[in-house]
């Protein structure tokens, strides 16, 4: 199970001669997602890594796992057009056990998550991400379990000023970014918006369009109140190429099966945000959201082979428009600081689906046309929400700090299926509801100016979604997911500018929900008895000299079942979890030569892991190069262009395998591959004027 360390090691130590830093000392670091609020990171029980504004910058990205990767502990494979899976504190996977929210508010709602969900935001309009990693349960609710990405909005500048840029790559991908703010010492605004489109690249069938927008404005009430307003709008139109088999992927890694397979994706946030400092020590602040969703889609991971020439598919189309408030309170008194708040959430959703008889050339493996058959879902349900949490926090001298809180969760499914219940249209009409109180204990060491450490307990859960429940005639006997966490860390301040930010953790899951699957693309829900993640996540930045900065981000973790009898014939217990790579990490060397110019190589390395249950059949990981330059060349100008897989290197971004390890192993039935892109090459050029100058 375990890897050989040393060549690993030895790969990080070259990675980390090639890595840049951040200008933020880490002991100063401001973060708001630890306790809702900001706070100083050394004060804070929790792992949570940042990615500031000048990193954005930097970066340029055009996926949001380019920044994300950069995280100690995060590992977002890309799976094109903005899509994506995730992995923190567990293996990579599409499961509900992360929650995405902006500005502390979730980006859905419990019940329907979409392991997708950042292709809804729109990151020319975020100031910084917050990754808090570990269950996060007592202070957003349930699925955040491996952890939080919270999205923090750019406030508006008073003082005028705007930007425009273009972007465009060999690859077919070109992109247009537009910005303005403004407005006086009452009243700002920011609108923000970008237009992207994928023509005709590496990968057979993978065109796409993305429009995104988002309208913040703040607005000063009084000395003790101010109103924050956000509307985000998010629109993605892509072709669904999907995964390959292995002689496929090793042969012509751009083809794909695909002619006609789609994802639209619509998605509308507003919400306002009422702040105010009314008493001594004191602060309320309330919130009332809305969120408008429809994802109408024939995917390609519904579209299964029954015979050499045809094949069967669906179409889903899912709608939700849900409203919800949050409120809390903060109280100061001396040492002591009390957090207390309520949160009400309604969320009606529609599903339906249809069969599809697919037509098959036997021959290429393509698809090529389908025709609708039978309504197969039909379904209503009413999701509704409610919690209650709280937090005290005991500055018990200058150098330790208690932490305690506790979040009192109830998820309510009201189910309605429209059509005569059977093993295709879903169950019956029911109601079904689950409630779970989440602690959380942390306790924060301020050993010196240059050194703290925390300990910490938190507990997450995770309820069944909706299709998890409704999806079959009978009602699988699902039993929310609970999780314990338990870790200790330190950050420091080194010799040589050098920070460091270190955590171990273990994470113990009881019934969680995993993913049976008999074939490829088909599974269904099961509850494992018991699981167990364990690691350590490593942070290092420094500067070697003032034109030489560097980063390194690592993480090592085991992901074993030790309790999981997936069926009778089948016990996994002790096995190490699908898709769990022991190792990745990300690394980086900036050269400064002189004031505005930056050149960056970017190491992004993934070990092998297994991919299935049965540990038999194995990827072997992979080693990216990046380049990336900028360059700001004139007032307000700045150019810049990047190389991704800088080696041309073949690789996948996820790879998996339904072969139980038991009976004929047949790799192109049974193992799929997501490839990733080839060498890509990107430019652009940016124009500010006003404010945004220096931006």
């Amino acid at each position: 199970m375990n890897q050989p360390i040393q060549p690993v090691a030895l790969a990080f130590a070259i990675a980390a001669a090639c890595s840049y830093a951040n200008e933020t000392p880490l002991l100063d670091e401001v973060v708001v997602s630890g306790s809702r609020e900001a706070a100083p990171l050394k004060e804070t029980a929790a792992a949570i890594g940042k990615v500031d504004a000048k990193t954005i910058a930097d970066t340029k990205p055009t996926s949001i796992s380019q920044l994300l990767d950069t995280v100690p502990g995060v590992l977002m494979p890309d799976l094109g057009n903005e899509q994506h899976s995730m992995a923190i504190r567990q293996p990579i996977s599409t499961r509900p056990l992360y929650q995405y929210l902006e500005d502390g508010i979730p980006i859905r709602p419990v019940g329907v998550f979409n392991h997708n969900a950042t292709y809804e935001i729109n990151l020319d309009g975020e100031d910084s991400v917050e990754v808090m990693r570990g269950p996060a349960s007592s202070l957003y609710g349930s699925n955040a379990v491996g952890g939080a990405v919270n999205f923090i909005s750019r406030a508006p500048s008073s003082t005028p000023g705007g930007d425009i840029a273009l972007r465009g790559s060999n690859q077919g991908y070109s992109r247009i970014d537009a910005g303005i703010t403004g407005g006086n010492d009452v009243l700002a605004s920011r609108l923000t918006a970008y237009r992207s489109w994928q023509r005709d690249g590496w990968q057979d069938y993978s065109d796409a369009d993305k429009t995104s927008a988002t309208l913040r404005s703040d607005l000063t009430l009084s000395d003790t109140a101010y109103l924050k307003t956000l509307f985000s709008y998010n629109k993605l139109d892509t072709d669904m190429p999907g995964s390959l088999n292995p002689s496929d992927y090793n042969n012509r890694p751009g083809y794909s099966y695909q002619t006609f397979t789609y994802r639209n994706v619509e998605a509308m946030r507003a919400y306002a945000q009422l702040i105010g400092n009314w008493n001594d020590g004191g602060e309320t602040t309330a919130s009332v959201y809305w969120r408008h969703n429809n994802t109408d889609q024939l995917p390609s991971y519904l579209i299964f082979n029954t015979g050499p020439s045809t094949a069967s598919g669906r179409t889903t189309e899912n709608f939700f428009s849900s409203v919800g408030v949050d409120a809390r309170h903060r109280q100061d008194w001396g040492p002591l600081r009390l957090i207390g708040g309520v949160t009400l959430e309604e969320s009606p959703n529609d599903q339906g689906e249809w069969n599809l008889a697919v037509q098959r050339d036997p021959a290429s493996g393509r698809y090529l046309g389908y025709q609708q058959t039978t309504r197969r879902r039909d379904y209503h349900v009413d999701l509704r929400n409610a919690a209650l949490y709280g937090e005290a926090q005991w500055a018990i001298n200058t150098a330790w700090r208690a932490t305690a809180g506790l979040r009192w969760d109830r998820v309510g499914y009201d189910y309605r299926n429209n059509l005569t219940p059977s093993a295709t249209t879903g169950a019956a009409s029911q109601a079904q509801d689950f409630s779970h109180a989440s602690p959380k204990l942390g306790l924060t060491w301020q050993m010196s100016e240059a050194l703290s450490s925390y300990a910490s307990y938190s507990q997450g859960f995770t309820p069944p979604e909706v299709g998890q429940l409704f999806s079959s005639l009978a009602v699988p006997d699902l039993k929310p997911a609970t999780y314990d966490n338990v870790e200790i860390g330190v950050r420091a301040q080194l010799p040589y500018k050098t920070a460091l930010e270190l955590a171990l953790y273990q994470l113990d899951g009881e019934d969680e929900i995993v993913n049976f699957s008999s074939q490829p693309g088909r599974s269904e829900p099961r509850n494992a008895g018991s699981t167990r993640h364990r690691g350590i996540e490593l942070g290092l930045s420094g500067a070697v000299a003032e034109a030489w900065q560097w980063r390194l981000s690592g993480s090592y973790a085991q992901h074993e079942y030790r309790d999981y009898q997936a069926t009778p014939a089948l016990n996994f217990a002790g096995k190490t979890m699908a898709q769990a790579p022991n190792w990745f990490g990300n690394a980086a060397l900036a050269w400064l030569p002189f004031e505005k110019a930056r050149l960056a190589l970017e190491v992004q390395y993934v070990g092998p892991y297994w991919m299935n249950d049965a540990n038999t059949v194995r990827y072997d990981g992979h080693t990216l190069l990046n380049l990336r330059a900028n360059w700001g060349f004139h007032r307000g100008w700045e150019a810049w262009a990047s190389v991704i897989n800088l080696g041309d290197k073949r690789y996948a971004e996820s790879a998996s395998s339904t072969y139980s390890g038991v009976g004929v192993y047949s790799p192109n039935a049974q193992d799929t591959y997501t490839p990733g892109a080839p060498r890509t090459a990107l430019i652009g050029v940016r124009y500010a004027f006003g404010g945004e100058v220096a931006k």
